[in-house]
């Protein structure tokens, strides 16, 4: 008989993007996948969205799979909200996920935090009617990192390779979308511009359920691979290059 698939899923990798009064916060979720392909929720753990998650993470997962009547190795999938986000909430989180992957056997599932946004924001926009919207997050400067998605029947789905944008690349990106997912460190030029253009914007919302039912149909890769998803080239990596620019000028 096969073994039953149970998907243990890490979401912390935007907390400064929770708002008080939401109900999403960071934390974990346990799921088993039936054999209709709909996963059923087997517990909830969320932290303290104020806090750092070093200490938590763990005695969370694993009081959670316990309470489940489940052990470490009745995890099959171990999916992670990979980012864009917070530079040491999503290396924790990713760091975590590899190492119960590789100590239990476990798939690894590196689940964009865009995606994770997007199908908590897709449950309300569906009933509007809206089918087409955008996601931005992880924004620096005057630029932020977008994505594009399409609502389906049940979920979401990318529609486009996701891009840095400015406010003068805005109307392009978005491609006649009305709605952005936006949290409050979106750019002011950004925000101005898409007033301007009667794009409404919501907050995101980073839920570890969410991120459960996102990783359902993802890929798995190994856990050796498994690494954070950046916005933008890392600060460290590009002054490094301009510094060996400067010696070769030199």
């Amino acid at each position: 008989m096969a073994r039953p698939r149970v998907i243990l899923a890490i979401e912390t990798s935007n907390p400064s993007a929770w708002e008080a009064g939401q109900a999403s916060r960071p934390g974990v979720a346990l799921g088993r996948v039936g054999a209709d392909g709909v996963a059923e929720v087997l517990g909830v753990a969320g932290l303290d969205a104020t806090r750092p998650h070093d200490d938590e993470l763990m005695p969370e997962i694993a009081k959670m799979v316990e309470g489940a009547g489940l052990r470490a190795r009745d995890v099959t999938d171990v999916a992670v909200s990979a980012g864009p986000g917070g530079y040491t909430a999503v290396r924790l989180a990713v760091t975590t996920a590899k190492l119960i992957a590789e100590s239990t056997g476990a798939r690894a599932v590196a689940v964009p935090s865009a995606l994770v946004a997007a199908w908590k924001a897709g449950e309300g926009l569906r009933v509007r009617g809206v089918d087409r919207f955008a996601v931005a997050i992880s924004s620096k400067g005057v630029t932020t990192h977008l994505s594009m998605f399409e609502i389906q029947s049940v979920g979401v789905r990318a529609a486009g390779e996701p891009r840095v944008v400015g406010a003068e690349e805005l109307e392009r990106a978005l491609g006649g979308a009305r709605v952005l997912v936006g949290d409050r460190f979106l750019p002011e030029g950004i925000r101005a511009r898409a007033a301007a253009l009667g794009v409404e914007i919501i907050a995101p919302e980073f839920d570890p359920v969410t991120c459960l039912y996102a990783s359902v149909n993802l890929e798995a890769v190994d856990p050796v691979a498994l690494l954070p998803i950046y916005a933008r080239e890392p600060e460290a990596v590009t002054k490094w290059r301009e510094l060996g620019k400067e010696k070769k000028k030199a």
